[in-house]
């Protein structure tokens, strides 16, 4: 095959590739919390949780007492909560609806759709910055009207801020990079625990 035919096929599959590889960036950041003005008062969390994106997974590091993570694996549709003083883990029903990831940050309105988990009412709103980096706001109507709100980062294609009820959460100081593995898989001492259903108590809050 001549050399120049080589070179444009390669071109090609970088090409057909790069998408991909954008939609799955990897990252860390910060994640604050804040009440919303205006609305009744909500009791936010006093610390920034840590977040850990890899490719369809996701890891939510609370910084509460009960020192709780939220694992994410998006392909295998698993949501999983493991409380790290016990060293448990349980299952959960659902993913926070909050975080995802999407395909085109100027059509984010399926992606939020799935990570809902049914049909939305959902439209775009328009560009905006977010702590410095270029965004796209989304608004999502609920069936009693009220409204709920996600910022997507140009860049990341993933949810920098987003608002519902009284709370509001924003990403800040975001770490682009590859992420450990072993972060988002259930490590090895920890047993688990009593079925969600269970009188043991009720699963968090993804806030």
């Amino acid at each position: 095959m001549p050399y120049c035919n080589v070179l444009f096929l390669l071109a090609a599959a970088v090409l057909a590739l790069r998408p991909a590889i954008s939609a799955s960036q990897e990252f860390a950041a910060d994640v604050v919390y804040a009440p919303v003005a205006g609305r009744a008062s909500s009791v936010v969390p006093a610390s920034p949780a840590r977040l850990f994106v890899r490719k369809e997974k996701m890891r939510l590091d609370f910084a509460d007492v009960a020192g709780q993570t939220l694992i994410v694996d998006d392909q295998r549709h698993e949501t999983l909560v493991l409380t790290r003083a016990r060293r448990t883990y349980q299952q959960l029903g659902s993913r926070p609806s909050e975080y995802f990831r999407v395909v085109n940050a100027d059509d984010a309105c399926p992606d939020w759709e799935q990570a809902v988990g049914r049909s939305i009412s959902c439209e775009r709103v328009g560009p905006e910055m977010v702590d410095g980096r270029p965004a796209v706001k989304y608004q999502r109507t609920r069936d009693n009207g009220r409204h709920d709100y996600v910022w997507i980062d140009v860049n990341l294609r993933y949810v920098i801020k987003w608002r519902a009820d009284a709370t509001e959460a924003e990403l800040r100081n975001v770490r682009v990079g590859p992420q450990w593995a072993e972060w988002f898989e259930i490590p090895e001492d920890y047993e688990s625990a009593r079925p969600l259903n269970s009188k043991s108590g009720m699963a968090p809050r993804a806030h």
